[in-house]
């Protein structure tokens, strides 16, 4: 996103993971399945679970799924 949107980087990362979680949302729905969206969580401890090193990659948002 950096090499294309420079400094609005950050805002079209948000917006990309909200509409990612929007289509969780329907294709839990389309299964009877589940979803919440997470934004607040401990965000070191989120990237070593991923194996993330936290600068060029990191966490954005999280959501878990499962059956209803």
């Amino acid at each position: 996103m950096e090499w294309r949107y420079a400094e609005a980087s950050y805002k079209v990362i948000a917006l990309d993971a909200g509409h990612v979680c929007q289509n969780l949302y329907l294709a839990c729905e389309a299964i009877n399945a589940g979803t919440c969206a997470i934004a607040a969580y401990n965000q070191d401890l989120m990237d070593a679970l991923l194996d993330i090193d936290g600068e060029e990659e990191f966490t954005v948002y999280l959501a878990p799924v499962g059956k209803i």
